[in-house]
């Protein structure tokens, strides 16, 4: 269900890295009131904070938590991945020379 609505947001927005798309969207997520089941999940087992040089981390409340943020994270790698294999598929290598 969360890795859902993370792939759609991902698919809407496959020009930015994965990784970073991964922390706008649960910074979105964790600062917006709640409107469906997965905000409520996000919201109970992650929290978010902010220093003064508006640096962001994201931190989990517990194991499930950190469950939860390593499957978003791995996730978001294989997508980055995926995003590669797809753009070298058609490629050969004389289509990389160097200069």
């Amino acid at each position: 269900m969360i890795l859902k609505e993370f792939s759609d947001y991902l698919k809407k927005n496959t020009d930015k890295n994965s990784v970073n798309l991964l922390n706008e969207w649960l910074i979105e997520r964790l600062t917006k009131p709640s409107l469906s089941k997965v905000d409520n999940i996000i919201k109970t087992e992650l929290y978010f904070a902010k220093n003064n040089n508006d640096k962001t981390l994201i931190i989990a409340k517990s194991e499930t938590g950190r469950t939860l943020l390593n499957a978003l994270y791995n996730f978001s790698l294989s997508f980055e991945q995926y995003k590669l294999s797809k753009f070298l598929h058609d490629k050969k290598a004389n289509d990389f020379k160097k200069l």
